[in-house]
């Protein structure tokens, strides 16, 4: 799921129905990328965390990628346990794809 502009009290309802589609339509962890994402508010922030918390009822698990840009102006940076952050998109695809062989 990719996620762009500003991520702010007016976009949370629909970052959080979206959300919530991708995830019933899922397996395993869901891939969150953040490359496009210019900021977020505190509320854009709890919504990505609570998006985290209820993958976690279900033993899955949110992977982020793309954040630097986030980091870079903004002093809220999120840590989660089940959150897995990767720098960019082909890094996170990467580190979910099943072993070949």
């Amino acid at each position: 799921m990719s996620v762009a502009g500003f991520l702010g009290s007016s976009a949370v309802d629909r970052f959080s129905e979206g959300f919530g589609w991708v995830a019933a339509r899922s397996t395993g962890a869901v891939i969150l990328d953040l490359t496009e994402l210019l900021g977020w508010s505190a509320e854009g922030e709890a919504a990505v965390l609570q998006a985290a918390a209820t993958l976690r009822k279900t033993e899955r698990s949110l992977v982020l990628c793309g954040l630097d840009r986030i980091e870079a102006t903004q002093s809220r940076v999120i840590h989660h346990d089940s959150m897995t952050i990767y720098a960019d998109l082909d890094t996170a695809l990467g580190a979910q794809a099943p072993p070949s062989g």
